[in-house]
């Protein structure tokens, strides 16, 4: 019984994370520039931080 409970969460989790990422690929959703700091501010943006990253699925 405690072991059909269990994989029946491990199953939700990862149904849960692999909606979220294929969610966040059709809504062309843009990640975080990478950890620069002072993207709020125009005059800080590097070049990474204006342009969209793109993860591939490998």
């Amino acid at each position: 019984m405690w072991q059909n409970i269990i994989i029946l969460f491990i199953i939700v989790a990862c149904m849960f994370f692999l909606g979220r990422r294929i969610r966040r690929q059709l809504s062309g959703s843009k990640p975080t520039c990478g950890g620069c700091t002072g993207c709020d501010d125009p005059s800080a943006k590097t070049k990474d931080c204006e342009t969209k990253i793109t993860h591939t699925l490998h």
